[in-house]
């Protein structure tokens, strides 16, 4: 049987980690954005006796698009169920490439935790990332026993 060698389970493991963080914060980032177009006139030109006109105009050119952006980046952050299901491919692949009679959760805290225990995560960490496992627990794993 063909199993999922470790240097690519981590490659892919620590990718969706990082789009998992990405997807966090992407709401609060395209608010901070927003934010700053809105207070362009207190923020970037803080004497509107001066640029007023300047800074309206910013405001008025730029305001709906991060407006758009905001509202678009809640739904960006809400869906994730093509993620999930990759999530998925990945974890029933390893599961079903093990052999033996143990339970679907064994065989995949076996192979993860193998994977924490020779610090082959980057940069030697024996920690699965965060965001991995909030990715495999939303996708229906149970990792609790995850190191």
């Amino acid at each position: 049987m063909a199993q999922i060698n470790v240097p690519l389970y981590v490659d892919i493991a620590e990718a969706y980690a990082a789009i998992d963080v990405s997807l966090s914060t992407v709401n609060s980032n395209a608010r901070t954005a927003l934010d700053a177009i809105v207070d362009v006139t207190t923020t970037n030109y803080p004497d509107p006796s001066v640029n007023a006109d300047a800074a309206l105009e910013i405001e008025l050119a730029l305001l709906t698009s991060f407006n758009t952006a905001y509202v678009s980046s809640t739904s960006i952050a809400g869906s994730v169920s093509a993620l999930l299901d990759a999530v998925r491919a990945v974890n029933n692949f390893v599961i079903n490439q093990s052999g033996g009679t143990a339970t679907a959760k064994v065989k995949l805290d076996t192979y993860v935790n193998s994977i924490s225990s020779h610090g082959s995560w980057s940069a030697g960490a024996v920690v699965v990332p965060g965001g991995w496992k909030n990715l495999s627990s939303d996708a229906g794993y149970n990792v609790t026993d995850w190191t």
